[in-house]
């Protein structure tokens, strides 16, 4: 339904309006929500039919029961009769579905005459002749898959010692893996990802595997290599050991510096494997050193 406004009868309406969006439309319009979307566009089905205008809204509009009754006021000129800067701003504001335009609502005791009911806002709002598309439901649909196709750099796989060890003695592994944020555009929103690092898993390469855990281990000095760790491993078996790690990261979002919100689900990253070489150590008693019995053990 088109929507028409007498210009004379909202003067005091536009001069009030045009102090708060043309003197200072950035905080007027940086108030309209505090989503960090692009509208007043927030979740599933929270637009709502005004059955007497026909327009689409977020205020709680045509709900049978309630006292209160709702009525709005443009901010701005109706069509080509309003000032320039204002229908910008206007523009600007409301981009959520077809022909949206910032309104002031008023409201009130149903059974009480229309024009002394309040203003229930200093900051204007976005209706519509259409409804919306829900774009904060559809980011919501489509951020796990975006979160798991960052190229999130992988966990760097330490040993110690490298790349030899011995049998039996404990080598100790653990995983260095980062906070990561990434910054993409997603159905023409701004969206910010920080990937967490928040669980370890290490696989040994003898059918040992330690985790899920969230230990991701640690280093030690080169004098303490052997000690046991939450991380360590001894061999029982010499051979080349394929050593692997995979770390499982949480994600968050933002849209357009908005409202930080946990992605429902994880990314796994595996790290590339290292070759471990372990080696069987013998100790045996000796009379001679080898130049005198050069045909010992060890010669």
């Amino acid at each position: 339904m088109k929507m028409k406004f007498r210009p004379r009868k909202f003067c005091l309406v536009i001069a009030i309006a045009l102090s708060t969006l043309v003197a200072g439309s950035g905080a007027a319009l940086a108030a309209i929500n505090d989503t960090g979307f692009k509208d007043d566009l927030v979740t599933s089905g929270a637009f709502q039919r005004d059955p007497g205008t026909g327009v689409w809204t977020t205020m709680p509009v045509g709900i049978p029961s309630d006292p209160m009754g709702y009525r709005f006021v443009p901010v701005c000129f109706d069509d080509m009769a309003g000032h320039v800067e204002c229908l910008a701003a206007n523009q600007a504001a409301c981009t959520a579905g077809d022909d949206g335009r910032l309104v002031y609502w008023f409201s009130g005791l149903k059974t009480v005459d229309p024009s002394t009911w309040s203003r229930v806002s200093d900051t204007p709002s976005c209706i519509y002749s259409e409804e919306p598309v829900d774009i904060g439901e559809q980011i919501r649909a489509q951020i796990l898959a975006a979160f798991q196709e960052r190229p999130i750099v992988p966990g760097g796989l330490v040993l110690q010692p490298s790349p030899h060890t011995l049998v039996g003695m404990e080598t100790n592994v653990y995983i260095e893996a980062t906070e990561q944020v990434f910054e993409m555009v997603l159905l023409g929103q701004s969206i910010r990802i920080v990937a967490t690092p928040t669980e370890y898993e290490i696989n040994y390469g003898d059918g040992t595997v330690y985790g899920p855990t969230p230990v991701p281990g640690g280093p030690l000095g080169q004098d303490r290599w052997g000690e046991v760790t939450q991380t360590s491993h001894a061999y029982a078996a010499s051979g080349d050991y394929q050593v692997g790690a995979t770390v499982y990261f949480s994600g968050k979002y933002s849209v357009n510096g908005g409202t930080v919100i946990p992605i429902d689900g994880r990314a796994t990253v595996s790290s590339p494997a290292q070759t471990l070489r372990v080696w069987r150590s013998e100790t045996r008693s000796v009379a001679d050193n080898c130049l005198v019995n050069p045909n010992g053990v060890g010669c």
